[in-house]
């Protein structure tokens, strides 16, 4: 990101909401024309080419980063530098009252509870697209996320999200930064108000947006 100012905002600051703070992006997993898990060295290796998808709802985030991109021709992911050969854009606009989207990195949903025991640790419970609390806590974040960026409360009271195409296979077990963290690929169908579907698209799925998580398209795109 070429501008330093903002860069630093949003590593350390972010968008401030109550005891939360935001940053308003998320990004998809690394993707390449073909993937394999190499057990003997526990890597990753993909083919090339390679792409991501970013989102964000701040249209000054994403210019930053094309910018950056283009200026420096080159990204480093790890100790790898890769070379940007090509860039575009796609705005996929909500207009109806249902969507089904298509994850491109694990949607992520959690809370953090204090130990009922002597130890005083707190614990972190990762839910399922198939738990009650699943919906509630999606719809909360996207109704956060709203008011951050359109100033004005969401309208959450006919919010829902279920899995669409979802199998165990799509549980997704990570690490960051030593965090275990779980969360889901898969397709899903959410219903509500056209401006909170479109939150879903602009910034994320869930929680750990910023960290590579909940980055969603239409399903068939």
């Amino acid at each position: 990101m070429e501008n330093p100012a903002l860069r630093t905002y949003l590593h350390d600051h972010g968008f401030p909401l109550q005891k939360r703070r935001f940053k308003l992006f998320t990004f998809s997993r690394l993707m390449g024309a073909a993937a394999r898990y190499d057990r003997d060295s526990a890597s990753l290796i993909l083919t090339p080419p390679l792409h991501v998808t970013i989102c964000s709802p701040i249209p000054f985030i994403l210019q930053e980063l094309g910018t950056s991109f283009l200026r420096q021709g080159q990204v480093r992911i790890g100790n790898a530098r890769l070379t940007v050969q090509e860039m575009a854009t796609a705005i996929p606009k909500v207009t109806g009252r249902s969507l089904r989207v298509r994850m491109l990195s694990p949607l992520v949903v959690y809370s953090t509870f204090d130990s009922t025991d002597a130890s005083g640790r707190r614990y972190t419970h990762y839910y399922s697209p198939f738990e009650p609390r699943f919906v509630e806590l999606v719809g909360t974040n996207l109704a956060k996320k709203h008011l951050l960026v359109y100033g004005r409360p969401a309208v959450t009271d006919d919010f829902s999200i279920r899995p669409w195409s979802v199998v165990d296979q799509d549980l997704k077990v990570t690490r960051y930064k030593e965090t275990i963290i779980k969360g889901w690929m898969g397709q899903y169908e959410l219903t509500g108000d056209p401006d909170l579907l479109q939150m879903a698209l602009d910034a994320g799925l869930g929680s750990k947006n910023s960290q590579g998580y909940g980055c969603c398209v239409p399903a068939g795109t």
